[in-house]
């Protein structure tokens, strides 16, 4: 009988574990998660994804809408989740070892990317060109805003600034420039709609000559009302996403003044699951805190 004992022990070595995904990998791949069923984010939005909920606009999605939404925690194991509110889709992801990629797959993806990003970002910028020859025509072909129009009756303004194209004031969106680049369209009923296709971000408008005092917020109904109220100057930022962009462009423009944010008071956002934030006072606190400026908050209770 043979002694199987006296024989050298040869342990099996366990397989080598996989190294967890990078950071970037995880991005990607959560990314691609997204793409594969598809749902295409227009604008780049790898650096942004975090814990907190990001609404962006997908391939399909019209113009000013955020239909896609994603959450990704990256801490331990990467998870997150991602959908689209036109599509109908909402799908959790986690991230597994066989999502890890090679340095030769992940420079393929992020080149893949980031022309794909240049392809975008050249076709925008032709396109913002041609909204802005259009509405420049538009623009000089307006005639004064008339002081009895519905939505000045109604805020109490005389359309200090304004144009009017029939029945709809139009308010300039110009760049620290002076460029005008956009309109924004303001319907008898206060309905209002940018030109399609026409830039957004960065623009505002500057309504009077700051004496000391340049008030920013984020309609020109409540803009409009501010000066009458006060007679100082003020600047139209069109969206609390554009109140910083805004306050830091008119610090630029005229260093002298006192910048005061005007903040909307949205405390309905805070019950919307998909939110949960006063935008309005986030906006204008944050827009504050970038010039070294105040902030104006309105009573409680008043509709801004």
């Amino acid at each position: 009988m043979i002694d199987t004992n006296s024989f050298p022990k040869h342990r099996v070595a366990s397989p080598a574990k996989p190294a967890p995904m990078s950071e970037a990998d995880t991005r990607l791949a959560f990314l691609s998660a997204m793409e594969a069923v598809g749902m295409k984010p227009v604008e780049g939005i790898l650096s942004r994804l975090g814990p907190d909920l990001l609404r962006f606009r997908c391939e399909g999605d019209k113009p000013g809408k955020l239909n896609g939404w994603a959450i990704l925690h990256l801490d331990g194991v990467p998870a997150g989740a991602f959908g689209n509110y036109r599509l109908g889709l909402s799908q959790k992801w986690c991230a597994s070892v066989a999502e890890q990629l090679s340095p030769a797959q992940r420079r393929e993806r992020l080149a893949a990317i980031r022309l794909e990003q240049e392809v975008r970002a050249a076709g925008r910028i032709r396109q913002q060109d041609h909204a802005a020859q259009a509405v420049g025509r538009e623009w000089e072909g307006a005639g004064p805003a008339n002081p009895r129009h519905p939505y000045l009756v109604a805020k109490g303004v005389d359309g200090e600034g304004l144009r009017q194209r029939g029945n709809l004031l139009l308010v300039p969106m110009r760049d620290e420039a002076g460029k005008l680049w956009n309109l924004q369209r303001i319907a008898p009923d206060g309905t209002k709609r940018f030109a399609k296709g026409g830039r957004q971000q960065g623009l505002f408008c500057v309504i009077g000559e700051p004496q000391g005092v340049l008030c920013v917020g984020e309609g020109y109904g409540t803009c409009a009302v501010v000066r009458r109220a006060t007679g100082e100057a003020v600047a139209v930022s069109f969206s609390s996403t554009n109140m910083v962009r805004t306050a830091t462009a008119c610090q630029k423009l005229y260093p002298d003044a006192d910048i005061v944010a005007l903040a909307d008071d949205d405390p309905h956002l805070i019950d919307n699951p998909n939110i949960r934030k006063n935008l309005g006072l986030e906006a204008a606190y944050a827009a504050a805190a970038a010039v070294g400026g105040r902030v104006a908050l309105p009573p409680r209770g008043v509709v801004t």
